[in-house]
């Protein structure tokens, strides 16, 4: 129930809005989603005084490419050490129709390089839902989950196929292996996929 968030202008795209909650208006106070508007700086800024005041755990979302305009409250969420969760969507190359002014490449490593900020970069489904949880039991620093846009496939992590999902806790780990392999295929989010398909491809040919 502590639980409050918000989009800045992206909130279809995001997806951030759950469907059993209504948005905070003046004439709604018990609203539990906030409409930041076009202003990514100031969303930053008031989750930060949100955070501070106390009695919530807020998460704030928009485009990957646009923590440009909010790295100076995350920054300082990073420095007070406050529980700030953000959900940044729309990762990569693969983002697509919008191009490459919406295509973030340095911003991964820009916010990795950042003291006390925790990055995740689900691959699926299951890791995404086991970086929520990171996210909620970490007290004493800022999250960014780095979701993408595309529609990826969920492993099937039965024994004997792939490693479990609750893996993810531990920063990195191997997903899925061969004996007596000649290669090393690292990755991360929405590239895992094509990690995936890439080994299967190299298995092929032998």
């Amino acid at each position: 129930p502590a639980l409050m968030g918000g989009s800045a202008d992206l909130t279809p795209s995001n997806k951030t809005f759950p469907k059993s909650e209504t948005a905070y208006n003046p004439e709604n106070k018990v609203g539990r989603y906030l409409h930041y508007g076009v202003r990514e700086h100031g969303m930053g800024a008031i989750m930060n005084g949100l955070q501070l005041h106390g009695g919530v755990i807020n998460y704030g979302a928009t485009f990957f490419v646009f923590t440009d305009y909010m790295r100076p409250s995350m920054r300082l969420a990073a420095l007070m050490g406050i529980q700030t969760i953000y959900v940044m969507t729309h990762d990569s190359i693969g983002l697509g129709e919008d191009g490459p002014t919406h295509q973030p490449i340095e911003h991964l490593s820009s916010l990795r390089a950042m003291p006390n900020m925790t990055v995740i970069r689900p691959m699926d489904a299951n890791e995404t839902a086991e970086a929520w949880k990171m996210a909620l039991l970490r007290k004493d620093g800022p999250t960014t989950l780095v979701l993408t846009r595309q529609n990826l496939i969920t492993v099937d992590r039965r024994p004997g196929n792939f490693t479990s999902a609750d893996n993810t806790q531990k920063g990195g780990y191997v997903l899925t292996e061969d004996e007596g392999f000649d290669c090393i295929v690292v990755t991360s989010g929405s590239e895992v996929e094509i990690a995936i398909e890439a080994k299967a491809k190299l298995n092929a040919k032998g």
